[in-house]
């Protein structure tokens, strides 16, 4: 068995291992997206809890992730956005002691990329005077 596939049955449920497992038609990413795509697994892996190739194999799975138009804990087939956030703690903890204010993962993984390149899109001076406060901390349907 691959350790691809390891990877998946130990950290996706059963469905949505084995519908990624079985994703090979799925569309490539456009090229505009790739240095995207670089970059939140550098941040991911600058930012790792260990130098296991499960931790790097994760890195790459949440940057995959953040290219689906889902909350991040959907596009990676986990059964709630909890389930998320322990991946976080564990695998990647300086990155979840920075969200402390339980901003969404993958609002909060892009927020990361922006301020990395000194991009402040925020008009607001701060999350909780700014008029999109609930499109990144609201509850999560699911």
């Amino acid at each position: 068995m691959s350790d691809y596939i390891r990877l998946l049955q130990r950290h996706f449920p059963r469905d949505a291992w084995r519908l990624m497992a079985e994703a090979t038609d799925a569309p490539a990413q456009p090229p505009e997206r790739l240095d995207e795509f670089d970059d939140l697994v550098t941040l991911l892996l600058e930012k790792r809890a260990d130098e296991s190739d499960e931790t790097r194999w994760l890195a790459h799975a949440l940057a995959t992730a953040c290219m689906g138009d889902n909350h991040l804990w959907q596009d990676m087939g986990l059964p709630h956005r909890a389930a998320l956030s322990e991946l976080m703690l564990t695998r990647f903890p300086a990155l979840a002691a920075k969200n402390s204010g339980d901003m969404r993962w993958k609002k909060f993984l892009y927020k990361q990329l922006c301020e990395r390149a000194e991009v402040f899109i925020c008009k607001a001076p701060s999350c909780a005077v700014c008029v999109d406060y609930d499109n990144c901390f609201g509850p999560e349907d699911g």
